[in-house]
């Protein structure tokens, strides 16, 4: 019998195979926010990293990085530079140490997490970080967005940005930082109008 994390591996896999990850190098916007923020040394923890792009671009401001992801699509040359500790796992798998982290982060990653599982991982997440530490999430608010990927065969959600700050701060987080990101223009079909793709938060560990 397939386990769980062994189907949703698959299915990942596949996803990627039909075009859905689209690997990029510069790092996202939230986590160049974060950065400001951040004072050497640290460790940072990206969940759901992808080829690695905010992986790497901690590495090389000299913080120490472990990356998780469930599919391995680490760009091979940050492994082969050895800036990266990579571990194909589930996040909710993670062996997560106390007060550990400076910063996790977590980008266009939530909208592919079970409601349920959300406040479990809060709190690992809350356990993790050292006191003033930062957890920096991105995550899919768009409905044509959500609806536009159910076509991948994985697992997509949607999350109330208030029910996530409110979770959050339930855990005992502060808000940082937190705006709406508007889709790109060659997004939206060159509708004129603005369409939120996207909601940003940086919340810090009181």
């Amino acid at each position: 019998m397939v386990s769980v994390r062994e189907n949703l591996k698959k299915r990942w896999q596949n996803a990627y195979k039909n075009g859905f990850f689209v690997a990029r190098t510069t790092p996202s916007l939230i986590a160049q926010e974060l950065s400001y923020y951040m004072e050497l040394p640290g460790k940072v923890l990206d969940v759901g990293c992808g080829s690695g792009r905010n992986s790497l671009f901690f590495a090389r401001m000299g913080y120490e990085v472990d990356a998780i992801d469930v599919v391995n699509v680490l760009n091979k040359e940050h492994k082969e530079h050895g800036l990266i500790k990579f571990y194909e796992t589930l996040a909710r798998d993670f062996d997560l140490k106390n007060e550990h982290y400076l910063a996790i982060v977590a980008t266009r990653f939530l909208q592919f997490v079970c409601p349920r599982t959300v406040e479990s991982l809060f709190k690992d997440w809350h356990k993790a970080l050292k006191p003033g530490g930062y957890l920096t999430l991105s995550f899919v608010v768009s409905n044509s967005s959500i609806k536009g990927s159910k076509r991948y065969d994985v697992p997509y959600y949607y999350h109330s940005p208030e029910k996530v700050i409110r979770l959050a701060e339930n855990m005992g987080f502060g808000v940082l930082a937190k705006k709406y990101v508007n889709k790109k223009p060659s997004d939206i079909n060159r509708v004129r109008k603005k369409l939120i793709d996207s909601f940003e938060v940086i919340f810090v560990k009181k």
